[in-house]
């Protein structure tokens, strides 16, 4: 327990995928896109899952393309950091996509007014993950992203 009341202890669970697409862990989704510690683990775990399932839907053309793959990681790609490229894009949708969605709920956590963030709970804050989940998966299918608003 850290001086704020919050633990500060590092998750040992893995959100578990379907086989093919790989698995997650909570710290990495919690030290990678600096979730903070106001969430309690089954909050984490559900906005994993609920974001492997987008990403997994989002992708069932691509991973078709890929029928000699025995899962992501074994497509053959370039490899970036000792890591595939697709799996970078993946896990990039996945974390993205989370945390977007994880930030709609931050407002409902209990916590004390002074301790509110702008830029945590903003909707600005949130369409960026969102935008950010959407250029990961076009990247993964090598399409361009092509963003259109009305003027």
């Amino acid at each position: 327990m850290s001086f704020t009341g919050k633990s500060n202890a590092t998750s040992t669970t893995i959100v578990s995928n379907d086989g093919w697409w790989p698995d997650m862990a909570v710290a990495d989704f919690q030290e990678r896109y600096r979730m903070p510690r106001d969430y309690v683990e089954p909050v984490l775990v559900d906005g994993l899952q609920i974001a492997m399932a987008w990403a997994n839907e989002q992708l069932v053309g691509w991973r078709s393309a890929h029928p000699a793959a025995a899962s992501l990681e074994a497509v053959d790609a370039p490899q970036l950091g000792g890591e595939p490229l697709p799996l970078l894009h993946y896990r990039r949708a996945v974390f993205s996509y989370a945390k977007a969605y994880l930030l709609q709920q931050f407002p409902t956590i209990n916590r004390r007014d002074a301790a509110g963030n702008e830029a945590r709970e903003s909707e600005e804050t949130e369409g960026t993950f969102l935008e950010y989940a959407q250029q990961a998966v076009a990247a993964l299918r090598g399409e361009s992203l092509v963003t259109v608003e009305l003027i």
